[in-house]
């Protein structure tokens, strides 16, 4: 029997959690205990943004709370991704998040710099110093994931193609869904993956969106079903690591 639980019931369960792995991360700074720190804060801060929300967004586009909860989901998954995969496993995943990221940041200087350079061609010598400059100042941060030296153009480590449980693995989450299929523990919560898909829908304008979209009554929607997600998903991180020394 589905049961309702409120953002603030999500809240409550999502601070606790946050609580747990903010202590744990200080301790040692296990990476486990850091990564599920900073997911459990992102999911903390998107419930927040829902009380802003005016509730007429709710019985019309619902895109904001879309997004939202869309973001929530990944977040869940990931969190218990990483809660399911040896140590190794865990270094390899790290490396290919960090890996996507410093991937986009090196996309996005190279874009923005070029449509500067197209903007105010007069100064394109300028730009390329700033390049350089922005380059220098996160080398130290990014430099596991970096195959140059301080000063020179990024160029990024070659790519590692890891396999967990029979399914390939380079950051999709399509592909956590899989794997979390193959983990008894946790496979259920898989199928939170199914209302991803919903939600993300709302990025893509169609007229007949504007007609179809996910106002079933609120409290017996889609969104009392992801709630539930976070509210028992939260709840097994927590007992799972409550007494770990990891």
């Amino acid at each position: 029997m589905e049961y309702f639980v409120t953002i603030e019931d999500a809240l409550s369960k999502i601070e606790y959690l946050h609580s747990l792995t903010e202590s744990k991360s200080k301790n040692g700074g296990c990476k486990r205990f850091i990564a599920l720190n900073e997911l459990a804060r992102k999911i903390r801060v998107s419930l927040d943004a829902l009380h802003y929300i005016p509730y007429e967004e709710y019985a019309t586009l619902c895109a904001p709370a879309n997004l939202l909860y869309r973001s929530m989901i990944t977040d869940l998954m990931t969190s218990l991704f990483i809660s399911q995969v040896d140590d190794k496993q865990l270094e390899d995943i790290i490396y290919i998040f960090d890996r996507n990221f410093t991937n986009s940041l090196k996309s996005a200087l190279e874009t923005n710099i070029e449509i500067r350079k197209e903007t105010y061609p007069e100064d394109v010598e300028a730009f390329d110093e700033q390049a350089t400059e922005y380059q220098e100042k996160l080398y130290d941060d990014l430099k596991d994931c970096l195959d140059s030296a301080k000063g020179e153009d990024w160029k990024l480590k070659s790519k590692k193609h890891i396999c967990i449980n029979g399914e390939k693995f380079d950051g999709q989450i399509s592909q956590i869904y899989k794997i979390l299929r193959t983990f008894k523990e946790v496979s259920g919560y898989a199928y939170a993956y199914q209302y991803y898909r919903l939600f993300s829908q709302s990025e893509h304008f169609s007229m007949m969106g504007r007609i179809i979209n996910y106002k079933q009554t609120f409290h017996e929607g889609y969104y009392n079903k992801v709630r539930a997600f976070i509210y028992l998903g939260a709840d097994f991180l927590y007992n799972k690591y409550s007494g770990s020394n990891l």
